[in-house]
C-alpha cells in the first residue's frame, strides 16, 4: 500500500462501486462505538479546526480533520488500521463530496412525491454543481434553478441550468432543494419553499455555520440527519432549533431507518420533508480501503 495515492485512487472508483460502498455505510446496524467527534477548537480570528472520528466492523479507524478560516476549508483523513498502524492518508475535500453526495442520492429517492423532481440548488460551488450532476443523473429532474451569491461561481455552474438572481427564485416552485453553502446565516428560509417541498441540506457541517431557518424544522413532518450523534455538537441549525423548543433529537431519524425503509419519510403530498447530511467520515474510511484494495 506504500506510496498509493488515496485521493487520486478514490477518485478512480466506479460510480456503482461508491454508491454500493455508500449504501452499506448508512445501512450498518449501530453498534456501541459512539462516534463522538472531539470539540472543535477555536484558533485566532477566524481560525478553526474540527475532529470526527469513526471505526468500522473490522476495527479500523478513521480520523478526519477539517481545518479553515471564515471563507474557506480544507479537509484531511488518515485510515489506521487495526493494529494502530496509519495505512494512508490524504487530502479528502473531494472524497468527502463524493461521500456527501452520494448519499444525497441515495436517500433523495425516499423524500420525494411520485412526479418529475424541480431541483433548486443554493450554492454553486464545488459541492453544489455535484450535487446538481449527481442528482440529474439519479431522478428525473425536469428543471434546475442554480443561485449563488457569487456571480463568478454561479458562472461555473451555467450549463448545469439556469441561474437566478436570487435565492427565493431559485427554491420557490422546487419540489426537491439542495442546500451546498457555507451560510453563517440560514440560507433558506421557510416562505420561500412550496408545500411539499424536499430539502437536503449538505453545507454548514461546522459550529457557528446553518443553512436552514429554525421555521423549515419545526414546521417539518420529518427530519432525518446521517450522524444525529455527531450533528448534536456540530450542526447548528439542528442544535438551534433543539434548543429553542421547536424539535426535540428524539425527532430526528437516523438516516439508515429511511433507507431500510422502516419509516416512510413523507406520508402525504404536502409534507415537508429535510435531510441533514453531516458527517462524510464512515464513509470516507469504506472508500479509502476500497481504493487501497485496487
Amino acid at each position: 500500500m506504500a506510496g498509493v495515492d488515496v485521493e487520486k485512487a478514490i477518485a478512480k472508483l466506479k460510480p456503482a462501486r461508491v454508491r454500493e460502498l455508500t449504501l452499506a455505510v448508512l445501512l450498518a446496524e449501530p453498534d456501541d462505538f459512539e462516534d463522538l467527534p472531539a470539540p472543535q477548537v477555536m484558533l485566532r480570528n477566524d481560525g478553526w479546526t474540527g475532529v470526527t472520528t469513526t471505526i468500522d466492523g473490522d476495527g479500523y479507524r478513521a480520523v478526519l480533520i477539517t481545518a479553515g478560516g471564515r471563507r474557506t476549508a480544507s479537509r484531511s483523513c488518515t485510515v489506521i488500521d487495526p493494529e494502530g498502524v496509519v495505512i494512508g492518508s490524504f487530502a479528502a475535500d473531494s472524497a468527502a463530496r463524493i461521500a456527501a453526495v452520494t448519499a444525497a442520492t441515495l436517500v433523495a429517492p425516499r423524500m420525494l412525491r411520485d412526479e418529475p423532481v424541480t431541483l433548486g440548488v443554493l450554492g454553486a460551488g464545488p459541492l453544489g454543481r455535484l450535487a446538481i450532476q449527481a442528482l440529474t443523473e439519479a431522478l428525473p429532474i425536469e428543471r434546475v434553478l442554480i443561485h449563488d451569491p457569487d456571480p463568478l461561481v454561479s458562472a461555473e455552474a451555467a450549463e448545469l441550468g439556469r441561474l437566478v438572481g436570487d435565492a427565493p427564485t431559485a427554491v420557490r416552485d422546487a419540489s426537491l432543494i439542495v442546500t451546498a453553502t457555507n451560510a453563517r446565516d440560514p440560507a433558506l428560509r421557510a416562505d420561500w419553499v412550496a408545500p411539499g417541498a424536499a430539502i437536503i441540506a449538505l453545507g454548514a457541517d461546522r459550529q457557528g455555520r446553518r443553512e436552514l431557518d429554525y421555521r423549515i424544522l419545526a414546521e417539518a413532518a420529518f427530519v432525518t440527519c446521517d450522524a444525529p450523534a455527531i450533528a448534536r455538537v456540530i450542526a447548528d441549525d439542528l442544535r438551534d432549533c433543539v434548543l429553542e423548543g421547536h424539535l426535540e433529537w428524539q425527532e430526528v431519524t437516523p438516516i439508515r431507518d429511511v433507507l431500510v425503509p422502516v419509516v416512510d419519510a413523507r406520508v402525504t403530498d404536502d409534507d415537508l420533508v429535510v435531510a441533514k447530511l453531516i458527517d462524510p467520515t464512515p464513509v470516507l474510511l469504506a472508500l479509502a480501503r476500497a481504493a487501497l484494495r485496487r
